[in-house]
């Protein structure tokens, strides 16, 4: 393979960070990572852990976007890197890895469309809340106008 270099990560080290952005993405040879969202937070998540032949990571090589996860390596792993460059040479090489790939970006997008419709909510509420606040303030001031106090007229 072209460019494929192999690297080495030990327990707890990290290997991608929430965020970030990297021109590469990894296979698993051996060994597990995990993957996280807001590692280290008080409102961390572990979303998964991937083990042999699973891929991560393809988010940045297919669209160049910053890490949506924090990977930090579960116990010794030992990772195929693959660039933007090798990408069509490994697909070619491992087949199944394109639908892995697929996959992982099907859930990715599940996870972003399940936070979207929690935001919306979010602001629907806040919206309700304020449109509230809209209509005291609405009766306060038609009451200045009821009261006859029209200070536009000459």
């Amino acid at each position: 393979m072209g460019n494929a270099a192999m690297l080495q990560f030990h327990a707890d080290d990290i290997i991608m960070k929430e965020g970030g952005t990297y021109e590469e993405m990894y296979k698993i040879v051996t060994g597990s990572v995990a993957v996280y969202s807001r590692y280290g937070e008080k409102d961390e998540h572990l979303i998964g852990i991937y083990s042999k032949s699973k891929c991560f990571g393809e988010i940045h090589v297919l669209s160049g976007q910053p890490s949506l996860h924090t990977v930090v390596a579960y116990d010794d792993v030992l990772l195929m890197r693959i660039t933007r460059d090798s990408l069509e040479e490994f697909i070619r090489n491992n087949p199944r890895n394109a639908i892995d790939i697929m996959q992982n970006m099907v859930h990715t997008n599940m996870l972003m469309q399940k936070n979207i419709d929690l935001l919306l909510d979010d602001i629907y509420e806040k919206q309700d809340i304020n449109k509230r606040r809209t209509q005291d303030m609405k009766n306060k001031i038609m009451q200045y106008r009821l009261s006859g106090f029209h200070p536009l007229e000459k």
